[in-house]
């Protein structure tokens, strides 16, 4: 093959990778988007006392939500996601050559499709309900993380992606694991386990419409 042959070669190739990219991007915004408008449509929900579509009282997604993992800082935990989520959009729409919006892409999809994992677990294995909110952004969040894996830049003596997913990879961990021993009170009992015993007197008092009546001199 003449060298002439080989330039277009190249030519056409690097068209197609750079077409190909621009489309995972977009994919990568658009499932973002979606991301915001599911996580805000709870974060509302939430704040307004009303129960989401297919999450009527006692169901699973119910459940879910009633439990310690459904707050953080007394916030949804909806709206962190949605914040998650609209900083992945952001990075999309300005999505550039930079490494850097690609490394900061890639650490906020790790983090948010771990914690979607621990989630995910909890839901499975200590609370034995599974919400189907929760299930979409776990799936959303997986397709967006693999997006931003395949748009990886290319190694080079600057940047050696190996080295550089693992150390994300720790911090996401560790990001976990305080959030684990958050849930487990170990930095606040009132975002721990309940005491069976204040639960049970709560559940008896509301059984029987006990009224306390107070006053103060």
């Amino acid at each position: 093959m003449s060298s002439k042959k080989k330039s277009e070669a190249q030519k056409v190739n690097k068209r197609h990778s750079t077409l190909v990219q621009e489309r995972s991007t977009w994919i990568f915004t658009g499932l973002a988007a979606a991301g915001i408008i599911l996580t805000g449509y709870l974060t509302i929900s939430g704040w307004l006392n009303q129960a989401p579509v297919l999450c009527s009282t006692g169901s699973s997604c119910d459940v879910v939500q009633q439990t310690r993992w459904g707050t953080f800082l007394t916030l949804p935990i909806a709206f962190w996601g949605f914040l998650t989520y609209a900083t992945l959009f952001y990075i999309g729409i300005r999505a550039g050559k930079s490494r850097i919006q690609w490394k900061w892409a890639w650490t906020v999809a790790l983090l948010g499709w771990g914690y979607s994992i621990y989630l995910i677990s909890i839901s499975s294995f200590v609370i034995q309900a599974v919400c189907f909110y929760c299930l979409a952004s776990f799936i959303l969040m997986t397709i967006i993380f693999g997006l931003v894996t395949f748009q990886r830049p290319k190694e080079s003596e600057k940047f050696k992606f190996a080295g550089f997913a693992r150390q994300t990879v720790v911090i996401a961990a560790l990001f976990v694991g305080v959030m684990h021993l958050h849930y487990s009170g170990v930095f606040d009992p009132k975002a721990g386990p309940e005491d069976p015993f204040l639960k049970g007197l709560a559940i008896h008092l509301q059984q029987d419409q006990a009224v306390v009546y107070g006053a103060y001199w």
